[in-house]
């Protein structure tokens, strides 16, 4: 194997500090990059143990609390400025703008029929219920069939873009 002498490491305050240390004992590695936002989705460990020992911090979440320099890309390209104000506001302390191309009028489409379905939506689902597996995993079978419904809609439509939902339960 060739030797690698420069690093990249890209989500880089999603990965535990454990597992960073292992591409960074690449022989004849010279500079390693961290990118990331440790602002956003941190390092998950499952064990409450590990996590009250912070196991789940990330090298780069470490490396920004000790006061290492950093560059924050401030322009963000992805969403609907209806849909990155409140990031802007909550977490970014208004740094972050709006890129010129999330103004335009392709951005602000709407997918579905009705009001409730604009650049975002928060669907308040009464009745489902969080259930634990053998595993101890979440499910919610209610929200899960309610998301369904959804994307079966989303799926009828003329529309050819590709789409997620993002959850933080097991997918069934």
């Amino acid at each position: 194997m060739k030797q690698v002498q420069f690093l990249v490491i890209d989500e880089a305050a999603q990965l535990k500090e454990c597992e960073s240390t292992i591409p960074l004992q690449l022989n004849g590695l010279r500079r390693c990059i961290l990118i990331g936002d440790e602002r956003q989705l941190p390092a998950m460990v499952k064990s409450k143990i590990a996590d009250r020992a912070e196991f789940g911090r990330s090298l780069f979440e470490r490396l920004v609390m000790l006061g290492y320099k950093k560059h924050m890309l401030n322009v963000q390209y992805r969403m609907h400025p209806s849909i990155s104000m409140f990031p802007c506001k909550e977490f970014y302390d208004n740094q972050l703008s709006d890129a010129q191309i999330v103004t335009k009028i392709s951005y602000n489409k709407r997918f579905l029929e009705g009001t409730m379905y604009g650049s975002y939506s928060f669907i308040n689902i009464s009745k489902g219920k969080e259930q634990t597996n053998h595993d101890h995993s979440l499910k919610n079978v209610i929200e899960a069939a309610a998301i369904s419904e959804i994307i079966g809609r989303l799926k009828k439509g003329a529309f050819s873009f590709p789409f997620s939902s993002v959850n933080k339960f097991l997918a069934i």
